[in-house]
């Protein structure tokens, strides 16, 4: 039977450390997707999962299962992620082209269905490199609830816990970015 993520934060606090391997086993890609989207930068995004580990490495003493792990997760990830983005001041629109064809397993979903024709791979990959890129110029507020929704499938409830603001306020941003990825996402037709 496989542990949960709590236990498994409980036995790394009584010092089995094989508890963290298999934490990091678990959440290694789903994190990196997640920084991903966030920085839009592959090798910023690996950097800044490695951060992730080794804040939850360092606190794990201090952990306390009154929230799921993958709350507490995302919460060091978003901040750290927020955190690197205001220091770099990024641009509006970071380049990916060099990210879109990376052979790197587990940072997306596949891009082409081997069923589909070359043409329907062609327009599925575009229209996956312009919501990509529409993510990327979302606010970093925005960005942060609609990729954990969208992406990582939460619920409203744990996205409040993670950005620390009430659910009604989740839902806004929620509606806010779906709108704008909308008018980005017609314009570019």
């Amino acid at each position: 039977m496989e542990k949960s993520d709590e236990a498994l934060m409980l036995q790394l606090q009584a010092g089995h450390l094989r508890s963290f391997d298999t934490l990091v086993r678990r959440w290694e890609k789903p994190l990196l997707n997640y920084c991903y989207r966030m920085v839009n930068d592959i090798t910023l995004a690996e950097d800044l999962r490695q951060d992730v580990f080794l804040r939850i490495y360092r606190s794990a003493k201090a952990y306390r299962p009154t929230a799921q792990f993958s709350t507490w997760l995302y919460r060091i990830a978003t901040n750290l992620c927020l955190d690197t983005l205001a220091k770099h001041q990024r641009r509006k629109e970071t380049p990916i082209d060099v990210y879109l064809e990376s052979e790197s397993e587990g940072f997306d979903e596949k891009l082409v269905d081997p069923s589909d024709t070359p043409d329907a791979a062609l327009v599925k990959k575009e229209t996956k490199n312009c919501v990509r890129s529409a993510l990327a110029r979302l606010p970093e507020d925005l960005r942060v609830v609609v990729t954990l929704r969208h992406y990582n499938g939460m619920k409203f409830r744990e996205i409040a816990e993670i950005v620390g603001g009430p659910i009604s306020t989740v839902k806004s941003r929620m509606t806010a970015g779906i709108e704008r990825l909308s008018r980005m996402l017609s314009k570019q037709e």
